[in-house]
């Protein structure tokens, strides 16, 4: 069925937007401050993931839009001010992005070229875009790859880098990881690691958020060059002694 949710964890089970409208939830809302707000549904479905509202002069940008579309989430994104455009980090984040833009007035949703393959069918609100795109002043998407090839971050004006499942969190404070495939616990080499730390010191940020809430409210930077280089060094078998 078009723009049915995404799937539940291992539930083989699709919802529609209507059925999810039906059970018993809240919208959650965050103010990250300097213009930068995240959504989430609770009790969550699937991943759970959050999405995230960057706020500019010329419109706003939904990043990775939330999987459920109702009148109480709706209210808080239009909230924030016009949405200008839709984009999202890779294609676990593609199931209702199409029904957000004609929610939304039809605004463009933003895929990478790389991505292309997952779409369902054609759209006149896709556009397609590479390496690197500039959709709203201040705004950067870039294409890191990693965990997918067309996987990608958005780095906003203020400086904050919104990394999808590109870049994740940890169990540790202050650390991120950096993973190929969740379910199986598969890491990222340590030569993708490298390209994706090196590719992201092209644009300056100090602040990092992850696809399941994780939060780097400083030194985002220092943090993620930290994480990478332990990474790298442990999958290169630096401490294979050790084990």
């Amino acid at each position: 069925m078009e723009e049915a949710g995404d799937l539940g964890a291992h539930t083989g089970r699709w919802w529609t937007h209507e059925e999810l409208t039906a059970e018993p939830h809240k919208t959650l809302h965050r103010d990250h401050g300097r213009g930068l707000h995240s959504v989430k549904r609770e009790p969550h479905f699937a991943i759970g993931h959050w999405s995230f509202i960057a706020v500019t002069p010329a419109g706003n940008l939904l990043w990775d839009p939330p999987s459920w579309l109702d009148d109480e989430v709706l209210d808080v994104v239009r909230g924030l001010g016009e949405v200008a455009v839709i984009a999202t980090s890779h294609p676990h984040m593609f199931g209702a992005q199409l029904s957000w833009s004609r929610a939304l007035g039809g605004i463009p949703v933003l895929v990478n070229e790389r991505n292309r393959e997952w779409l369902p069918a054609a759209d006149p609100a896709f556009d397609y875009w590479d390496e690197h795109i500039q959709p709203l002043p201040g705004v950067d998407l870039v294409r890191l790859g990693g965990h997918m090839p067309g996987s990608a971050v958005a780095r906003t004006p203020d400086g904050s880098i919104l990394a999808g499942d590109t870049i994740s969190g940890g169990l540790a404070p202050n650390w991120v990881s950096f993973q190929r495939n969740f379910p199986k616990h598969i890491p990222m080499s340590a030569a993708v690691v490298r390209r994706i730390v090196d590719r992201l010191d092209d644009f300056p940020y100090d602040r990092l958020y992850t696809l399941g809430g994780d939060t780097i409210d400083s030194d985002a930077r220092a943090v993620v060059h930290r994480s990478a280089e332990t990474h790298i060094r442990w999958v290169s078998g630096e401490f294979d002694h050790l084990t």
